[in-house]
């Protein structure tokens, strides 16, 4: 210990000396740290650079305005004022997918996979009102699912799923709430053996085959007569709604629907099959849609087990089981049970081109350039030109029922917000 005096007579040096040593970082481990900090920092860059890239492929090669096939201006006015989100130039169809950055067939296959994760993510829960069995002329019966009912003068939306599809899907959910918020009633055509509908007869369905279809519009008016009714179909389910428009036509009938919205509409079958069988599309599409077919045999096995052993059975059920595509399922299955002679005669009396002459209500279609079913050449722009009810829009980007929209799309696509402007339109203030 210091005395009071040797305190006094020391100097600054000796002071500094006495304290604590700084804390010195060995250079390696300081070299260690910055290293760290390297692999996170280049993957923040590499994240920037992707997003960069990607923002200017979507402003420089995505946005672009639909085209519009009418020859009618009026209707094409009445869109612009009523629907202005169906023609908007800032709508990306397709796009915030990895899609966007794939060639040409991967972005086609990876359209419908991509909406559907998306929109099943946010689905809130609707409550069916009711499901209603509808027996048919021979038997047989489908199942309509109502949501929303409300008083008998309340407009209805008819909705047609998509091949295999039904009220449960992802998209149709979407467009039943959508016309919910807006005070619609809507009905769902479930097919035979679709939607848990259980099958009573040995007959399926087809997009050819529009008797279901007929019986079906005929129970709704009879139960609805003063409600304003508007036909919503996609794929498979717009084939049948022409088709059916058509022969009210050809029948001298008056069509019971105000108009129709249709999306992504195969308009030649003959087209849709070849590009359904080009490598990719059949790998991937087209083994997927059969597998669906499949499973709805199989959900019905002991009933077309019971018709095989009493010869009941036009096809052979165990061939069909082992059906791997859709054409090869169309030769076993859907030619032998509509009568069809082959796959160009199925073709020739489904495909909605050939109709167009004969559509008689006003009709809306939206197509996408790069859906897989319609590719941007079997779209038949002469034909629709020649019928001014049609107006049709074709988006670049879309899929087959995608049409995600926006740099960072939402779940709510273009359709829906475009289905609600167009039912409001019709049901407010009526058609062009």
């Amino acid at each position: 210990m210091h005395c009071p005096c040797q305190l006094v007579n020391r100097t600054a040096e000796d002071v500094f000396h006495d304290q604590d040593p700084p804390i010195r970082v060995p250079v390696t481990e300081c070299n260690e740290w910055v290293a760290s900090l390297v692999p996170h920092v280049s993957l923040g860059v590499a994240v920037f650079a992707l997003f960069a890239v990607y923002t200017c492929h979507y402003l420089l090669c995505v946005v672009r305005p639909p085209k519009v096939v009418c020859s009618d201006p009026a209707k094409v006015k009445w869109l612009e004022e009523n629907c202005p989100r169906v023609l908007s130039k800032l709508l990306a169809h397709g796009v915030g997918t990895p899609s966007a950055y794939a060639d040409d067939r991967t972005r086609r296959g990876a359209t419908v996979p991509r909406v559907e994760i998306i929109q099943k993510e946010s689905l809130f829960e609707l409550a069916r009102l009711d499901r209603e069995n509808v027996i048919m002329s021979d038997g047989g019966h489908v199942s309509i699912d109502w949501y929303n009912e409300r008083s008998p003068r309340q407009p209805t939306v008819l909705i047609l799923p998509g091949i295999t599809g039904s009220s449960d899907e992802g998209y149709a959910q979407h467009w039943i709430g959508d016309l919910t918020h807006v005070g619609y009633r809507s009905v769902v055509l479930n097919y035979r053996g679709c939607g848990s509908t259980k099958l009573t007869t040995p007959r399926l369905y087809c997009g050819c085959d529009i008797a279901d279809l007929q019986q079906v519009v005929e129970h709704i008016m009879n139960l609805l007569p003063t409600s304003p009714l508007m036909g919503l179909a996609v794929s498979m389910g717009s084939i049948l709604m022409i088709k059916y428009i058509t022969e009210c036509s050809r029948h001298g009938l008056r069509c019971p629907l105000k108009t129709a919205m249709l999306v992504s509409v195969p308009w030649n079958l003959s087209i849709a099959e070849r590009n359904m069988n080009k490598t990719f599309n059949r790998l991937t599409l087209n083994r997927h849609l059969c597998k669906q077919f499949r499973d709805i045999l199989r959900n019905n096995e002991t009933l077309f087990r019971q018709h095989s052993e009493r010869g009941q059975l036009c096809f052979d059920f165990d061939k069909a089981l082992q059906c791997q595509f859709m054409d090869e399922m169309a030769h076993t299955v859907t030619l032998p049970m509509f009568g069809y002679r082959d796959l160009a005669h199925f073709c020739e009396d489904g495909s909605p081109h050939l109709r167009t002459p004969h559509l008689h209500i006003p009709i809306v279609a939206i197509n996408a350039a790069d859906d897989p079913f319609c590719p941007e050449q079997a779209i038949p722009e002469d034909d629709i030109l020649s019928n001014n009810n049609i107006a049709l829009i074709v988006t670049k980007r879309g899929g087959h029922n995608g049409f995600l929209e926006g740099l960072l799309p939402s779940p709510k696509n273009m359709i829906n917000k475009a289905l609600v402007q167009f039912a409001v339109a019709v049901f407010e203030k009526g058609v062009a």
